[in-house]
């Protein structure tokens, strides 16, 4: 199952059902693509998360931290974590997503299993992400193998892989090198909700003021804050944000081109249209036409 054009709300949690709740694991084969901006948008979900990339690079940013994974590479991304990927320096990049419910390794609540085992290395303070290769990355790709084929006792096996990964993950000592100190959490935390700002008030017209404000910062270190965990200035995070949500609407709806200029926060439709082919390479219109036209060859 793909999953580039994912929801999330408003403070960017994935609003995605990953597997079931009597087998609460799911993968993910996306396929990044720039010509078409098929990329994961930052977003962040409670369960934890198993990356394999299967072909190309892949340029993932978790927090102010970005790197970039080469095909066989993997790395771990911690619960409640803001992350992102896209294709690096090439038009297309195959990689496994693995998201799994820390309860499936940890048991209940409760259980020896998730107060020595589980819960301490994903709590708010632990390492939002662990980079991963050799052994471990390949053993990632087979829990990806395991849940694509579904083969008899695929859930066994699943689970049984899952646990070794983490076993060797803990007794490697790779999520508790370092921890995130307070104010690292901190940093976490204040832009969620400088994110959760600009996605509310999208639709309006938002100043540096206003989003400085609303978290108790002068504007020269709102910038400055927003920059380094984000990687781009508020106002571009806030345009790519409205041009993304207008390319949603161009796929999943029949409305006009003025009228999604209009309800996505431009101010003229000749501005939307400038800004969205300058980011798109196409005028929406065309745009739209292209998507339609290659689901319909899927």
């Amino acid at each position: 199952m793909a999953l580039t054009h994912i929801k999330v709300a408003k403070d960017l949690q994935e609003l995605t059902l990953h597997g079931t709740k009597a087998f609460p694991v799911a993968l993910y084969e996306t396929i990044l693509r720039l010509d078409r901006l098929d990329f994961l948008p930052l977003h962040w979900h409670k369960e934890i998360q198993f990356v394999y990339v299967k072909e190309g690079s892949v340029q993932y940013r978790v927090g102010a931290e970005v790197f970039v994974l080469e095909q066989g590479d993997g790395v771990f991304v911690n619960a409640s974590c803001l992350h992102e990927a896209r294709p690096y320096e090439i038009e297309q990049a195959k990689i496994y997503c693995v998201n799994v419910d820390p309860m499936l390794l940890g048991g209940q609540e409760g259980r020896i299993m998730a107060i020595k085992y589980v819960d301490p290395y994903i709590t708010t303070n632990s390492l939002p992400f662990v980079r991963l290769s050799g052994a471990l990355a390949r053993a990632v790709e087979g829990v990806a193998l395991l849940l694509k084929e579904r083969e008899l006792f695929f859930e066994m096996k699943v689970w049984r892989e899952l646990l070794l990964i983490w076993e060797t993950m803990l007794t490697q000592s790779l999520l508790t090198e370092e921890l995130m100190s307070p104010s690292v959490i901190v940093q976490h935390e204040r832009a969620k909700e400088m994110l959760d700002y600009l996605h509310n008030h999208y639709q309006e017209k938002i100043t540096l003021d206003d989003l400085a404000a609303h978290v108790f910062l002068s504007r020269a270190e709102c910038s400055r804050f927003f920059k380094k965990i984000v990687g781009i200035t508020p106002f571009t995070y806030i345009l790519h944000y409205r041009l993304r949500k207008s390319m949603e609407l161009l796929r999943d709806s029949e409305q006009s081109v003025t009228t999604i200029a209009s309800s996505t926060g431009f101010s003229t439709v000749s501005y939307y249209i400038d800004r969205f082919k300058e980011y798109t390479g196409y005028p929406p219109h065309v745009y739209r036409k292209k998507f339609l036209m290659t689901n319909h060859k899927v």
